[in-house]
């Protein structure tokens, strides 16, 4: 798949096609045919250049991110909602966005929304508003070899430091 940002985002056919296509209520849809949409906007397009799903990120105050995803209803359960929700993470974190939310309005498949957001690491009230922290990918270097362990020089294996570090949890009960 393809992930192809918006310059210019306006309501269009397309839109209309995959976003009108979810259950009635799902989204909040007040746009008519070339308005501009607020936000930014990215299409997720499939091997043959055909759009099967939109994200978007509209960035509020305070450093969080409201997301909207579609998917085709043509397209569901073949990974696009997570392939538009992946690039949508990777593009709050970029921007150093702290949390990315989504509503979920009352609609007929309300449950299996909120169940697959909560899958994806979502966290919050049954009353539909979810959050997930997002963070920057930073992969971690390591070296070739492990550091070196040496006993004679009166180091202690984890739990059994005198001082601070390492705390057994067996042997702190609350």
């Amino acid at each position: 798949m393809d992930w192809t940002r918006e310059e210019h985002p306006v309501w269009d056919a397309e839109k209309q096609r995959i976003i009108g296509g979810a259950p009635e209520g799902a989204f909040v849809l007040l746009f008519a045919d070339g308005d501009e949409l607020p936000g930014e906007w990215w299409s997720a397009r499939d091997e043959a250049g055909a759009v099967v799903g939109y994200g978007r990120l509209d960035i509020g105050w305070g450093g969080d991110a409201e997301i909207l995803l579609a998917v085709d209803p043509d397209r569901q359960q073949q990974g696009v909602g997570s392939f538009v929700l992946g690039h949508l993470e990777q593009e709050a974190a970029g921007r150093g966005i702290n949390y990315v939310y989504n509503t979920i309005r009352d609609h007929e498949a309300r449950d299996l929304v909120h169940d697959w957001l909560v899958v994806r690491g979502f966290r919050g009230s049954v009353d539909g508003d979810l959050r997930k922290r997002v963070v920057p990918y930073e992969p971690v270097g390591a070296t070739a070899a492990p550091a070196p362990f040496h006993r004679d020089t009166g180091d202690r294996a984890p739990g059994q430091e005198e001082q601070g570090g390492y705390v057994d949890v067996d042997e702190h009960r609350y």
